[in-house]
């Protein structure tokens, strides 16, 4: 270093401070100059800290509180502010803190911010230094006196300057400034706010594990998917995650009614969760797990079937000629005519499933149920006796059904064959081939729906097998168009065209039948009582006619002939007996007929009269 001349003599003239004590002054203020620049560095070191630090944290805080980041750009912001805070501790933090105040450094920072010093001070240091270590500086030039001079000069000057004007502290102070106001914002975020430092520190530990279960997905499995339950009863909606990283779930439901979606956190347990719901609405569910949502599915919600009102509606058959009828209400017993035909229609209380409906009959077949909503109906043709139930089943299907069936009996009520009558008196007759075959048989027939045909049927055989004639037979059929429940009418003449003609020995038995009209299962078939007619001989009539002369005198005198009435359905007149009553002499006649020669084939008294009348000789 050169001095003038000039310049120690001033340096030395000025001085008031000596040897030592001098530079020890002029360290200690450079000292104290160091230690005020470090404490501001410390601070502005702080302050810079906080702004980048917590200031990133804090707009990291902000941000995601206003807009809600999503799981990569939350966890990624905040590891970029974690890395700005421990960068701005690490370079602008804690070097002022660890940076040891070393007096030629500031010397030379005094020196540079004054800028008119021009060395003074480092030179005064280190030359008082050497002086105060007695070191030979004359090969320098210089003398001691003249070092101590000049610290001491340095010295004075130092005490008359404001080192720590020197610093420029208008930046660090509004560095200060800025992180004070962060640190006020964050210190009221954290009072006023900690429900928000709270979701942000759940958010971040979703969004952590958000990005570990896309890099390392979790299986979710949903119970009970799909599902359908009785209003009223309870459901289990369950999940079961496998990996899961996360304590909670949530579990959306949305009414398909309202469309109103409600949402419920639920604790994982051993990697499964389960809420037990009472069904009262159809509902949408859903799992949430790390922003990531299962597939939707249904409980669909109803109730069990009843049937709230029932018709019986019956078609008889087309022969009755009766009007359909309809029966309400439930009937436990249905009876009618065989063919009749039923259609049962009913309303129930929910809609119905249009293929678990069905009719279980007693012999163990079903029959399906025609259903439209909640209306159904089913038909059927009366055969037999039958039991039936009526199964019905809810919309939803299995596990709706109906919990007591409808069951009614079926009665087959038959169709009774028609009456019919001839109205004569007697069943049995006595007549000449003329008489016979002018005959005219009578008839009444009765029938529940109608007759439909009447018809004659006649047999001709002999009284004696003797006589050598081959038995005929024939109907006679009469059509009643349309036909009638009574009716009535006569047959006429029936044997006059017989060829060969009716002959003495003849018997004609007669027998009236009837048909009704029953198209459904066939006519049935109703018979009157056989009238029979044994032809005679004149022979024999001439006595009833009293052609004979017989008189008073003769067995048959005492007859009355009575004219016939044309009308067979009137009441023929009665007779009194006015003869003595003759009894029999029955061993006479058992000895007459022990004596015949030739089987009787009949033991009618008129037969007895032909074969005497035939003058056969006994």
């Amino acid at each position: 270093m050169t001095i003038s001349s000039r310049t120690q003599r001033d340096t030395v003239s000025q001085s008031t401070a000596t040897g030592p004590e001098a530079l020890h002054d002029i360290e200690r203020q450079v000292s104290g100059f160091g230690r005020f620049r470090k404490r501001w560095s410390v601070f502005d070191g702080l302050a810079r800290f906080v702004i980048i630090g917590p200031g990133a944290m804090l707009a990291w805080f902000l941000v995601d509180w206003i807009i809600g980041l999503p799981s990569w750009p939350l966890l990624l912001t905040f590891v970029v502010a974690v890395i700005l805070t421990l960068g701005a501790l690490i370079w602008k933090l804690v070097p002022p803190l660890f940076r040891r105040v070393r007096v030629e450094r500031e010397a030379l920072a005094i020196e540079k911010f004054h800028g008119e010093l021009d060395n003074q001070i480092i030179g005064a240091i280190q030359l008082g230094r050497e002086a105060a270590a007695e070191k030979a500086v004359g090969g320098l030039g210089y003398s001691s006196e003249l070092v101590w001079a000049l610290v001491g000069q340095t010295a004075d000057r130092l005490k008359s300057l404001d080192l720590r004007g020197l610093v420029d502290l208008r930046k660090t102070r509004k560095l200060l400034v800025m992180a004070a106001g962060i640190a006020i914002v964050i210190a009221g975020c954290a009072v006023l706010a900690p429900g928000a430092v709270g979701k942000r520190y759940e958010r971040l530990q979703d969004a952590y594990a958000a990005i570990l279960d896309a890099l390392f997905p979790v299986d979710m499995r949903v119970t009970p998917g799909d599902i359908a339950v009785v209003r009223g009863k309870p459901v289990t909606l369950g999940a079961t995650l496998t990996g899961a990283r996360r304590h909670n779930i949530r579990l959306l439901r949305t009414d398909l009614a309202g469309k109103q979606t409600d949402a419920e956190e639920l604790v994982i347990t051993q990697g499964s969760v389960s809420r037990e719901i009472t069904a009262t609405d159809s509902f949408t569910y859903q799992f949430e797990y790390a922003g990531r949502r299962s597939a939707s599915h249904r409980v669909l919600v109803g109730d069990l079937p009843d049937v709230s009102a029932i018709n019986y509606e019956m078609a008889y058959p087309a022969y009755t000629g009766q009007a359909s009828r309809t029966m309400s209400g439930r009937v436990p017993r249905l009876a009618a005519l065989r063919g009749t035909g039923v259609l049962v229609s009913f309303a129930a209380t929910t809609d119905l499933h249009p293929e678990y409906c069905y009719v279980l009959w007693q012999d163990g077949s079903r029959q399906a149920i025609t259903t439209t909503g909640r209306f159904g109906h089913f038909a059927f043709s009366i055969a037999h006796g039958e039991r039936a139930s009526i199964h019905l089943t809810g919309s939803l299907g299995r596990g709706f059904e109906m919990a007591q069936p409808i069951t009614f009996e079926v009665t087959v009520q038959e169709d009774e064959p028609p009456t019919i009558k001839i109205p004569l008196r007697n069943r049995k007759f006595t007549m000449l081939a003329d008489e016979a075959a002018g005959f005219v048989v009578p008839w009444v027939a009765e029938d529940d729906f109608g007759v439909a045909e009447v018809n004659l049927e006649y047999k001709i055989d002999t009284i004696d097998e003797l006589l050598g004639r081959a038995p005929r037979q024939s109907t006679v059929p009469r059509r009643i168009d349309p036909p009638q429940d009574r009716v009535k009418g006569t047959f006429a003449e029936v044997f006059k065209a017989l060829n060969p003609p009716l002959q003495p020995g003849d018997r004609i038995t007669i027998t009236v039948s009837a048909k009704d009209n029953n198209t459904e299962t066939g006519p049935s078939l109703g018979r009157s009582l056989p009238v029979e007619i044994v032809v005679v001989r004149p022979d024999l009539a001439g006595f009833v006619e009293q052609q004979y002369g017989f008189g008073g005198a003769g067995l048959l005198g005492g007859l009355k002939k009575l004219n016939r009435n044309t009308d067979l359905l009137i009441e023929p007149e009665k007779t009194v007996r006015t003869e003595t009553a003759m009894k029999p002499e029955k061993a006479a006649v058992k000895s007459r007929v022990s004596q015949e020669s030739w089987p009787s084939g009949s033991e009618d008294a008129v037969g007895s009269y032909f074969q005497l009348l035939s003058g056969q000789k006994q």
